[in-house]
Formats: structure tokens, sequence, C-alpha cells
């Protein structure tokens, strides 16, 4: 995605989230099914701390990672939303003001790296978490634009399925295959069978084929949606396991 698009998603999709937790439908003391043990107060928490640790590495060019200490607390109760709307007001300066090759630290081995690394990590963050609070507060989440929806898949077979490479070599009996049905280039295919899990774009042969727009593939590899809710063709026991190693 470009830089304008990427934006305008993060500024988008947060003020979505702002919105759900501002509605009044249901208190900040809603479970979150989706984020097991979580609380709507919890999440708030746990997206405004990202953001505020955003804005200090951008603003300060920081290329260590910041100490928690650091960080600003959240307050308790309803105020919990106003500091929300300042971190997420201090990160899109943050992100709109630093050039995307600066090179910042990020939590990846190639760190310290581009600051363009925070705005696409950032989005797709922003947007899972829209969708958790909707979701507990018993909204049907609005789809993004499907460009954006598409790169959520592909940034997390890029930047997480890594971290559970040896488990899914072991766990998955055969390869997936990812068809978005609303974007032309959106499919992939997950292959544990070449002895290191690989990930292609495309749709090689697979034991279980899963379709649907970007933005349900989106939300199945992220664990918020389940495998029945797609179009499956072949072993679903194959994309559960995907998901049940990826959500451990």
């Amino acid at each position: 995605m470009d830089r304008a698009t990427t934006l305008d998603a993060i500024d988008l999709e947060s003020g979505r989230f702002l919105v759900a937790t501002s509605s009044g439908v249901a208190s900040l003391d809603a479970p979150v099914a989706t984020c097991p043990g979580w609380d709507v107060a919890h999440l708030v928490n746990h997206l405004g701390a990202i953001y505020s640790r955003v804005t200090l590495v951008l603003s300060s060019l920081r290329t260590v990672a910041p100490d928690r200490s650091e960080l600003p607390a959240a307050p308790t109760g309803e105020a919990i939303l106003r500091w929300f709307a300042e971190q997420q007001a201090a990160m899109l300066r943050a992100l709109e003001t630093t050039d995307d090759d600066t090179r910042v630290w990020n939590f990846t081995r190639e760190s310290p790296g581009p600051a363009s690394f925070w705005a696409r990590r950032m989005t797709h963050e922003t947007l899972i978490h829209r969708v958790d609070v909707e979701l507990a507060l018993g909204f049907i989440p609005a789809p993004p634009v499907p460009a954006v929806a598409t790169d959520t898949v592909t940034e997390f077979l890029e930047l997480f399925v890594p971290r559970f490479r040896d488990r899914l070599e072991g766990d998955l009996a055969g390869p997936i295959h990812l068809d978005a049905t609303d974007v032309p280039s959106g499919e992939w295919t997950l292959d544990p069978r070449s002895g290191q899990f690989s990930v292609s774009r495309g749709g090689e042969k697979a034991d279980v084929t899963l379709r649907g727009s970007a933005f349900e593939l989106a939300c199945w590899i992220w664990g918020r949606r389940p495998t029945e809710q797609l179009h499956v063709a072949g072993d679903p026991g194959i994309a559960d396991a995907f998901q049940k190693v990826v959500r451990t």
C-alpha cells in the first residue's frame, strides 16, 4: 500500500475503534471474546499503549526499544477514552511527520528499519482490534477497502508466521490455499511439505482452499473468524490446525 492509503486507513480504523468504545452500547467492563480474559477497557489500554510507544519511537527517532517506564499510564474509568484519543492523535502526527525511510527501532530481527514498518503495522493492529471491540459490543464489523484487508493477510504471513514455522511444519497435514474473491491478486498458498514451511503468492494445488473476501480471510488468519464461516473446499481440519497454532 502507498503512504496515503496507509495513513488514511489508520485514521479511519482508529476513529472507528474510538466510536465503538464511546457508543454506550456496553460498558468498558464488557468481555472481549476474541481476546480471552480481556474486557473493553483492557483493549483500549492495550492499543493506546502501543500508540504511545510508536509515537515515542518516531518522535525521538529511537533505534533501541523504549522502556515501559517512559510511556504514559492510562487512567481508569471513562477517562481512558479521552486518553486513548490523545494517544491516537499524537501517533498520527508522528507517522505523518516522519519520513518513511528514517531508520528506527522495531521488534523484528531487522531492527532498526524504515519507519514505514510502523505505519503498516499500526494499520493492521488497529483494524483487528477494531473488529475485536465491535464484536464485543454487538456490532457487525464493516470491511476496510480490499487493498487494506489484502495487506493484513500478507503482513501476517510475512511477519508472524515465521514465529510459528517449526510448529506449522509439524502440525499441518498439508498445504492451505487462501483465495480472496474480491481481489484479483489475492491468493496465497501455505505449504509445510517442503521441509521448510513456505508461503507463496498464487493458487498452487492445496489440500484445503478457503475462499472469502479479503476481509473475511484477514479475520480468519487472525483467529477472529472460524473456518466454517468461509467457503471451504477440502479438509477443514488443516485450516483449523493452522488457527490453533498461531493463536497459542
